[in-house]
């Protein structure tokens, strides 16, 4: 005769099923719950998890509030009981078993109660039921009640198989996209390398020659030192973009505001025969490491004076876009050479330029640099453009 849907048996059945789908924890925590307390005839259930040598009471179904979301020591209740020795427990009079903490259930409905292990060999949690009035648990409710927390001992192991798995996708298709990206940028700064190379080469060898002019041979000297500062400059640059990448972060308050003022000042500084306004907005604050919140204002408020350079006066704003309880959203305004909507995408690339070297000289690192520091801050970064206009890069720290 086949098993009924609502017997006991059947309850169970449905419940394997269901448990063999579950997605996510608070989805096996709340079929558990209700198939105790349907399964049992019970008036609540619990479902417990271990950790760091507390019971975690981590969901319920009951007629009244027991103790979800409460932690108690092991050795101080039946769950832990049930775990530390690895066996299920039925419990008919709670005011007569040592093992119950009276204080916790003396508010409480509970008068009789069953706990089972949540794996017998190495619990992980355990399930409990809990009666009403006085019942004493049958042998056969024991059993089921310990077939049910195996079961449920089977889903969690699911669960962390699948989360493995999906960590190990995701961290696959994270090397595979890093991989690729670092191998365009090795064959870009190859190629990049390779002209101010081979510029030192040819000078090298003009000055080498005996009949040169000692005129031209100070300016192949000059050159020659040039061409390798451009190259010094790029590979400290590909250094950096590693380095941000892989250093630990050391978040602390930062004044945003301060920071900005003090890039836009010695870039003023700096150059002072250009005319360059840099304001910078009141009250700007974030959560993130200091020195590469720098990096990231270096880079973009630099790059707003550099491709505003041909102005007669180069305006850059930095101001709050956004604020919100966990990011906010800064940006950096300049009204320079800015660049199509359409070449978007590539602006954050390693190695990657939307000018000519000879127009705006540069590496190609900066905002890859300046990407790669908010997206490890948790943040996104974007830009807006138009070019001859202008253009304005957003980016998102935390506050807190």
């Amino acid at each position: 005769m086949p098993m009924s849907e609502s017997s006991p048996g059947g309850l169970l059945t449905r419940t394997v099923a269901q448990l063999s789908t579950a997605q996510s924890m608070d989805r096996v925590t709340e079929i558990v719950a209700t198939t105790v307390r349907q399964m049992l005839g019970a008036q609540g259930a619990t479902f417990v998890l271990r950790e760091d040598g507390h019971c975690f009471y981590a969901d319920e179904d009951a007629i009244e509030p027991l103790w979800k979301g409460r932690r108690f020591p092991l050795e101080s209740c039946v769950s832990g009981w049930a775990m530390l020795n690895k066996q299920p427990v039925a419990i008919p009079d709670i005011y007569h078993d040592v093992r119950v903490p009276l204080d916790a259930y003396r508010p409480t409905f509970v008068k009789s109660l069953c706990m089972a292990p949540i794996r017998t060999s190495d619990p992980v949690g355990a399930l409990g039921a809990y009666w009403s009035e006085h019942h004493e648990p049958s042998i056969e409710e024991v059993r089921m009640l310990q077939v049910l927390a195996n079961s449920t001992a089977v889903a969690l192991e699911n669960l962390e198989l699948r989360s493995a798995i999906t960590r190990r996708s995701d961290e696959r298709d994270d090397l595979a996209a890093r991989a690729q990206e670092l191998e365009s940028a090795i064959y870009t700064l190859v190629h990049d390398l390779r002209s101010p190379l081979g510029a030192m080469m040819g000078y090298a060898e003009l000055i080498a020659d005996d009949d040169l002019p000692e005129e031209k041979r100070r300016a192949f000297a000059e050159t020659l030192v040039e061409a390798g500062g451009r190259m010094a400059e790029q590979i400290d640059q590909m250094l950096a973009l590693y380095r941000v990448t892989n250093r630990d972060l050391e978040p602390a308050p930062v004044d945003i505001t301060a920071l900005a003022r003090a890039v836009g000042s010695d870039l003023v500084v700096s150059q002072p025969e250009r005319v360059i306004r840099v304001d910078v907005e009141d009250g700007m604050h974030a959560v993130a490491d200091p020195t590469l919140a720098r990096m990231v204002l270096e880079n973009l408020i630099g790059n707003a004076v550099k491709y505003s350079g041909r102005k007669p006066e180069s305006l850059v704003e930095v101001g709050l876009a956004e604020a919100g309880p966990a990011l906010s959203t800064f940006f950096v305004r300049d009204n320079g050479a800015g660049f199509d909507a359409a070449e978007t995408a590539r602006l954050f690339r390693p190695m990657t330029r939307l000018h000519a070297e000879t127009d705006f000289p540069g590496t190609g690192l900066g905002l890859a640099s300046v990407a790669r520091i908010v997206e490890r801050h948790g943040g996104s970064v974007r830009a807006e453009g138009q070019r001859d206009v202008g253009a304005t890069f957003y980016f998102s720290l935390p506050v807190t």
